[in-house]
Order: C-alpha cells, then structure tokens, then sequence
C-alpha cells in the first residue's frame, strides 16, 4: 500500500510516522520545511509530555521523527491532487490513498505588498530593527514577541478594540519596554519609502524596517478534488488550529486507512 502525505507540518508528520509503523509506504511532499507554521511560534506550551519549548526546536523534532521514521520525503509544491494521484511541478504520483496536511494560507490585503519587506509569516519577514505587525491574534502576538526576543521594537496595530490572542502571549509583551500597541487603529495603506515602508493610519504615519500581517487564515484545499480515498486532515479541515488536535486528527485518519485496508 502506497499513501502520498501532501505537507510536512504537525498533521502531516504524524500521519507519516504512524503509517510507517505499519510498514506502509509514505511518501511526503512538502514545498517549504518541515513543521509549517509551528515554526513562528514563539513558545510551545499545550504539548504536556513535552516541556515549553520555541516553535523551531519542536519543528527540528518533528523533521528528526519523519526521517527516522523511512518516509520518502520531496521537496515539491503540490498543484493538484485529483483520484488518487498527487501532480507536482515536477511530475505525476499515483497512491492507493492521499491524505492531505496542507494547513492554511493567510488571508492577505494585496495593495500592502508593496515590496518583499512585507510578509504573512514572521520565518519569511527580512532583517529588521523596527517591526510593525496588523492583526491581534496569536499569530500576531507570537510574531511580536520573538522580535522582542531578539531586541527589536515593535508596534502592533489592532483595527478594533478586542485582541483575540491568549491573554498570556499579550501579558507577556506588556514587560518588554520596546513595544507599543495600537488599539482602534486600523491601517489604510502601505507604502515604500526609501528602504522603509510607511504605514498610513487615521492616528498618523509611522515608519519602519518590516510589516508582519497576521488578519486571519483559511484551509489551504483549493488544489483539492475530494474522492472516498482522500482525506483532508489538521488544519486544511478547517475548525480549531491547534497542532495537537492537528495530530490527533491526522493519526485517528492513519487508523482509519489501515482499518480499511484490514491492517488493524
């Protein structure tokens, strides 16, 4: 039995490892690296049977897992999957079942890319000294309190008033003394200037070195033609994201498939 695994974050990951205990053959394509957004988190506190850890060190973890584990891993972007058959830019594969771990892609606001110093994950943001971050969920916060981290000062613009983010992450940026948030502030525009870029608000224009957006994501299914032997798992499904519901989610459908195939 062959099963072809499209993303290599948590979901997918642990799809793969299961599987690969069974003696299945895996297959996992992933366009980016090992662990997907994970990788921006600041801290990894909701894994009880491991300590809180940075988002990178539990992706080295995973990337570690899903090497031992025998999978067959390419680095390749899926374009579609349709019948069984996973089409990279590369080529063609044929599986028994697919499952896919594609997680989410960012709700974007095009007329802000003005320039590569603009991006939706903090991994994929330039150097900088100054950092302005749209959006007050998790991501945003997240993203906020790793350039703290590191020593760089930080806005966070939030549109309204209400800040979806766990209230820990937004206690924990409230003690560095370089962060300014900027409540009922929604931005109109984005622009170049220089090597900077300004950021145009009802409140005044500010510039810095990189803008961080964090305005919400949607399940990254698009390239998906749905059939009985292909799954959606994690985050693709939609619902709550979170990478240990992500797994669970991912290891009930591996059980699923061996039971199918009279495995288990």
């Amino acid at each position: 039995m062959r099963v072809g695994i499209v993303g290599a974050g948590p979901a997918g990951v642990a799809a793969a490892v299961f599987l690969r205990r069974y003696d299945v053959e895996v297959v996992v394509f992933e366009k980016n690296r090992v662990g997907g957004l994970l990788r921006n988190a600041y801290l990894v506190e909701n894994f009880p049977i491991f300590p809180p850890a940075p988002g990178e060190k539990i992706c080295e973890i995973l990337e570690s897992r899903l090497r031992e584990s025998g999978a067959v891993f390419l680095k390749e972007e899926v374009i579609k999957v349709s019948n069984r058959r996973v089409i990279t830019k590369k080529g063609s594969f044929l599986f028994d079942y697919v499952v896919v771990a594609s997680g989410t892609v960012p709700k974007r606001i095009p007329d802000f890319e003005v320039s590569d110093k603009v991006a939706y994950e903090f991994s994929k943001l330039p150097e900088f000294e100054k950092l302005a971050v749209y959006g007050a969920g998790d991501a945003a916060f997240d993203g906020a309190l790793k350039a703290l981290e590191e020593g760089k000062e930080v806005h966070l613009f939030n549109r309204g008033s209400r800040i979806r983010a766990l209230p820990l992450l937004v206690k924990r940026t409230r003690d560095f003394r370089r962060f300014s948030y900027h409540e009922n502030c929604p931005v109109f525009g984005v622009k170049t200037e220089g090597d900077r870029l300004k950021l145009i608000t009802e409140k005044g224009e500010f510039l810095f070195d990189a803008l961080l957006i964090c305005i919400g994501r949607v399940p990254n299914v698009s390239f998906v033609e749905k059939d009985d032997k292909t799954f959606i798992v994690g985050d693709a499904r939609g619902g709550f994201r979170q990478a240990s519901i992500a797994m669970g989610n991912a290891i009930e459908t591996a059980m699923e498939i061996l039971k199918r195939e009279g495995r288990i």
